[in-house]
């Protein structure tokens, strides 16, 4: 399940923010494997926050936004692993799996970024998961 905050601009201001914690208890309810999150932007508040009050870190597939497809910088090998590697303090590596933030086809004739954006941010996105399977999976 994919819970979106917003893809249709590249002005952060006008889409939705707030921590997971308060969806806590309802994503507990549900029956989904996984749970494709926005991490990308500080408008999505801490990993840990998304643990709080529930039992998601016993059951359920992260599928964690470390691109944000709503702007043209792209997002360093580094700050992907930082932000995965805060989801390890709660899942083990091989129930995180690195996403984009809602994906990069917002609107089929209008995609919010060009394709070589779109592709570089998506190397680097595999970039860190290849460093983080080295470093946590071996």
């Amino acid at each position: 399940m994919h819970v979106c905050r917003g893809n249709w601009t590249k002005d952060e201001t006008v889409l939705l923010e707030g921590a997971y914690d308060k969806l806590g208890s309802f994503f507990n309810k549900l029956k989904v494997d996984m749970l494709a999150l926005e991490f990308s932007t500080p408008r999505a508040g801490e990993v840990s926050k998304l643990f709080y009050n529930n039992f998601l870190d016993e059951r359920i597939i992260l599928g964690l936004g470390v691109v944000n497809p709503r702007n043209d910088v792209v997002e360093s090998v580094e700050q992907i692993m930082a932000l995965a590697e805060e989801a390890l303090e709660f899942l083990p590596p091989e129930r995180i799996w690195l996403n984009p933030d809602c994906g990069f086809a917002t609107f089929a004739n209008r995609p919010l970024n060009p394709y070589p954006v779109i592709e570089e941010k998506l190397a680097v996105m595999v970039e860190a998961s290849k460093r983080l399977r080295e470093k946590h999976c071996s």
